[in-house]
């Protein structure tokens, strides 16, 4: 008997020296808090704990208010506001915020998100826009940018957001005559060989008229200020 009641002291001094250096606080439930010497029950999701549990009463909780949530259970006094998903950081509203969930933002049409969080979105930025002499590599989606691409030799696009570079037109196999090269943006300006020689007399003759024409007026107009210099001078001219 003896034997015992010196172990059943011993377990005793055991536990006291236990509950003497145990911190409470790790003592308690994976459902409770410790406050004020006691182990108190958590407030369930979607609640914030209004008053603290008293050594006859267990805590008062208080649902959350619109515009804040709470998704697990927890000792916090007050919900955390719910997630804005704001136009002005690419965003929209994937899922509306409820009591027991944040919001979920996604990115903006024609945006992909840059700072990922979990299922949701923080910062979303709009996709690069393949300008002409480009084409699109790869089209974005909500996480990753457009690819662009430089249009390959004798090829072109001539808008924003080409899917394809188109090839220059081959003037010879079409029996015609080259008359303005192409570029990346811009397509070879094929004409027919009368074309050609409509195009290319009026960029001759032109010039030719006009320096005639400026010479008879300049002959005109020293002939009537200066008569007597005009035989001089229309044989200078």
């Amino acid at each position: 008997m003896k034997g015992k009641s010196d172990m059943w002291y011993l377990w005793m001094w055991m536990v006291y020296m236990l509950l003497l250096f145990c911190d409470l606080s790790y003592c308690c439930g994976s459902a409770e808090y410790f406050i004020n010497g006691e182990c108190c029950p958590m407030c369930s999701p979607g609640e914030h704990v209004y008053k603290h549990c008293t050594e006859y009463a267990g805590p008062l909780c208080k649902p959350c208010t619109t515009g804040s949530f709470m998704s697990v259970p927890s000792d916090l006094l007050h919900c955390i506001f719910c997630t804005v998903c704001d136009q002005g950081f690419g965003l929209k509203t994937d899922k509306e915020c409820s009591p027991t969930s944040d919001a979920v933002c996604r990115p903006l049409d024609q945006h992909y998100c840059t700072e990922p969080d979990k299922k949701s979105c923080r910062l979303a930025q709009r996709h690069t826009i393949c300008r002409p002499g480009t084409f699109i590599k790869r089209n974005g989606t909500i996480l990753t940018n457009t690819e662009c691409e430089e249009c390959r030799d004798k090829t072109f696009s001539n808008k924003s957001s080409s899917q394809f570079c188109t090839p220059h037109t081959d003037c010879q196999s079409l029996g015609l005559q080259e008359i303005t090269a192409g570029t990346d943006t811009s397509d070879i300006v094929c004409a027919t060989r009368n074309d050609l020689v409509a195009v290319l007399v009026p960029l001759v003759l032109v010039p030719v008229v006009l320096v005639a024409g400026l010479s008879a007026v300049i002959g005109i107009f020293i002939s009537s200020k200066f008569p007597h210099l005009s035989g001089k001078t229309l044989i200078h001219m």
